[in-house]
């Protein structure tokens, strides 16, 4: 009795410590060594109780009351085991969960021993075993279901006297004497078992071999043996079939399968199988093509091991499977060819161009002569989709890509790079009066009426063409040309003159003055509420940099904030942002949200999560106050990496938001990936719900998305009542935008930060915000 309560206790004990092993809840996690050992004792003592309860007798108060006091032990022993954790914060607890956390853990412990004593089952030793193991497990998963670590800055770093590999050792030597007590048990038992068991053996032995046979003849992969040393080869009947051969089509011999081998890729499965004999891969796999009856190719993984070596360690034999990979390959090749190309023209898309482009330059650096970029922008393309809609856009976009295409040479590619933008890269050596020829000739083809949707429509392009060596200097020299090409006409085309570079050379100089403004405390923040759509109460503020030069004036974000991200200065410009917007909503009496967008760049930084914590720390805002705003495109280069610091910023109890939903990516993968609180909608389309039936129906939708998912939606942008009507018919969480309130200093909302907490925003006028200028209302 004492060494089934010892071994019941000890595995119940290293069962809860092993899962704990696993247990990350994006903290420091440490182990009190005294409350561990403690609970240890728990678990023993109350199996042993248990156990010694039961073995008195077998009436149903007994055993009842056994499975009881046994599943007491294992709660005991557990949240015994979960105060000895140290983390910095403090766990919170469900108590509903932990109810019937403890209530399941126990019915299914007496449930075991009732199976167990009144032999309920035909196996009540195996169902009462996986009875009490269930109920250990219940009790342990749901348990800390019901537990949420609440991350506390001011708490200090976990206790590191017991880390996870001292727990680790400790578990491990229980677990070793909990075996060793086992099988000491267990080993008469099976003694007598051994003899009935060997005599079966050979019957069942022989059975199995032949449905493996079957098996392995009806199955998909076509199986092959090699012997080295004779060159003789085996195949499966599934390998002939595999190729379009009948089974036994020819010869077996190593010759015949090579002759097979696509000469390609005979190289690279000789390298491979040279790996393996060598010792160099502990397996030879290669992904190759054979000969079929047909005379085609079809595509097999080959995946081989050597079973048998002589004395001097070489391959006498191999044995392997050759998987037809024919569908896999050409599921590869479309996704390859959709990865380089633009989904709607078939065109080169923007990746693919770019490293078209370099080739081109670095061949250029290498031979000499150079080569040009010709960007391409549609005039009056906005006003197709405006009166036609976007089904009529994309079909003349469509003529027109085919058009660019039979126009240029076949050295020469055309790419897509978005919307309506184009870019040609002119190979062998272009003169400038052979650039304004295809200019010309591109203009002019363009030119031509397009017929779509039984109108006849006239869409001009402008072009600018540039050459050099250097990509980014080409493009931006390219996107100059292009911008005075529309400056000075449309239906034309610019040639990059050095005189452009002066309004670049302004830009500069606003990006030197920006980097001085932010370390001199020129900038300022503006705050604009977030609004609940039902009540109209004021939930919190996104917090907007603005910058008003000494000199020039008031400087636009639109102005200043690309300039930033170009430079690297948004770097510092954020992180100045997210102190003074932490700073200001810790000095409000309301416990406000306040949201603050990230950039792409600041999103690159490892250290985002300490930084922020750093911050919150500095300026004692709570965790569960801030709101952080990012775009996809922040999250789209390295997503892996971003899903890391993502969780790593909701694990200190930071809200995440996606901010323009829609204008990006705007990947259901990345909703389902992204353990995002809220999602944005883009003014783009709330501004347009009332005068677009697309637009509305693309708000509907991300709507019904966000509830379906479980996640908040905010809508940006709303300037109307009209607006603001069709968002709260549409059961949108919460609202934004100038009909609620133009961003501001904080002065200006002193009553909504002071004051009670549940005030509505007075509505403003409607028809005074839509009469301002399109810039204004925009910044």
């Amino acid at each position: 009795m004492v060494a089934a309560g010892i071994a019941a206790g000890a595995g119940t004990w290293s069962t809860h410590f092993i899962a704990m092993l696993g247990y990350d809840p994006g903290l420091g996690v440490g182990y009190d060594p005294f409350l561990t050992l403690v609970s240890f004792g728990v678990a023993i003592a109350a199996s042993c109780c248990a156990f010694a309860l039961l073995g008195s007798s077998n009436r149903l108060p007994i055993v009842l009351g056994s499975g009881v006091l046994l599943g007491l032990g294992v709660a005991g022993m557990h949240f015994t085991g979960m105060s000895g954790v140290r983390i910095p914060g403090r766990f919170a607890w469900d108590e509903a969960l932990v109810a019937f956390a403890i209530t399941a853990g126990i019915a299914l412990t007496c449930l075991s021993l009732l199976v167990f004593t009144r032999d309920l089952t035909r196996h009540p030793a195996a169902v009462a075993a996986i009875l009490l193991t269930g109920g250990i497990a219940v009790l342990h998963f749901v348990a800390m279901g019901a537990a949420q670590a609440v991350p506390d800055p001011s708490a200090s770093r976990p206790d590191e006297s017991l880390d996870r590999g001292a727990l680790a050792i400790g578990i491990a030597v229980v677990m070793l004497a909990v075996f060793a007590f086992c099988v000491l048990g267990l080993f008469a038992e099976h003694l007598r078992r051994v003899n009935q068991a060997l005599a079966a053996q050979g019957s069942v032995l022989r059975a199995s071999e032949e449905r493996l046979a079957r098996a392995l003849d009806a199955g998909s992969d076509g199986l092959w043996d090699w012997n080295i040393a004779t060159g003789e080869t085996w195949f499966s009947d599934r390998w002939f079939t595999l190729l379009g051969y009948e089974p036994g089509a020819f010869e077996s011999h190593i010759g015949t399968w090579q002759r097979l081998v696509h000469p390609e890729d005979m190289p690279r499965a000789q390298e491979n199988l040279a790996a393996h004999f060598e010792g160099r891969s502990p397996a030879y796999e290669c992904e190759h093509r054979l000969r079929c009856k047909d005379g085609g190719w079809g595509w097999v993984l080959a995946r081989g091991k050597v079973v048998e070596r002589d004395a001097q360690e070489r391959p006498i034999r191999i044995v392997g499977t050759h998987i037809d990979i024919a569908a896999r390959k050409a599921v590869e090749s479309q996704v390859a060819h959709m990865a380089r190309h633009d989904g709607l023209t078939g065109l080169t898309n923007r990746t693919h161009f770019h490293e078209l482009l370099d080739g081109a330059l670095a061949e250029v650096a290498r031979a000499g002569g150079r080569c040009a970029v010709l960007c391409l922008d549609l005039d009056r393309f906005k006003a197709v989709n405006d009166t036609l809609g976007h089904l009529a856009g994309d079909k003349l976009l469509k003529q027109i890509a085919e058009r660019l295409r039979t126009r240029i040479r076949s050295i020469d590619a055309v790419a897509r790079l978005g919307g309506d933008e184009f870019a040609i890269l002119i190979g062998g050596d272009p003169t400038s009066a052979f650039l304004d020829r295809v200019a010309g000739d591109l203009i002019a083809a363009v030119g031509e009426p397009v017929a779509c949707d039984g109108q006849v429509v006239d869409v001009g392009l402008s072009i600018a063409p540039d050459h050099g060596l250097d990509e980014e200097l080409l493009f931006r020299r390219a996107d100059l040309a292009l911008y005075r090409a529309k400056a000075e006409g449309r239906n034309t085309h610019r040639i990059f003159d050095p005189a452009m570079d002066e309004a670049e050379a302004g830009r500069r100089d606003i990006g030197r003055e920006l980097r001085r403004a932010i370390a001199e405390g020129g900038l300022d923040l503006h705050f604009q509420p977030q609004v609940r759509a039902t009540t109209g109460a004021v939930l919190g503020f996104e917090a907007l940099v603005r910058w008003t030069h000494p000199s020039r004036g008031s400087i636009p974000p639109s102005t200043f904030i690309p300039l930033a991200e170009e430079t690297g200065t948004i770097v510092t410009l954020g992180e100045w942002v997210l102190r003074t917007a932490c700073s200001e909503a810790a000095r409000w009496a309301n416990p406000l949200k306040i949201a603050v967008n990230l950039s792409p760049r600041q999103f690159q930084q490892e250290d985002l999560p300490d930084l922020i914590l750093g911050i919150l720390t500095e300026t004692g805002l709570s965790p569960a106050r801030l709101e952080i705003e990012v775009t996809e495109t922040a999250i789209f280069a390295d997503m892996s990496r971003a899903l890391s610091l993502i969780r790593r910023l909701k694990a200190l109890g930071i809200s995440i938001a996606m901010d323009d939903f829609g204008t990006g990516y705007s990947s259901l993968a990345t909703l389902q990936a992204f353990p995002f609180d809220k999602i944005k909608i883009d003014r783009s389309f709330v501004g347009q719900v009332g005068s677009s039936p697309q637009a509305a129906v693309i708000v509907r939708t991300v709507l019904g998305l966000g509830r379906n998912l479980g996640i908040g939606v905010v809508a940006e942008g709303v300037e109307t009542a009209d607006q603001r009507d069709f968002l709260i018919a549409e059961a949108c969480d919460e609202l934004q935008g100038y009909f609620f309130g133009r961003p501001q200093p904080i002065e200006r909302f002193a009553s909504l930060v002071h004051g009670a907490a549940a005030e509505a925003l007075p509505r403003n006028d409607a028809r005074a915000e839509a009469a301002l200028p399109p810039l204004e209302r925009v910044a």
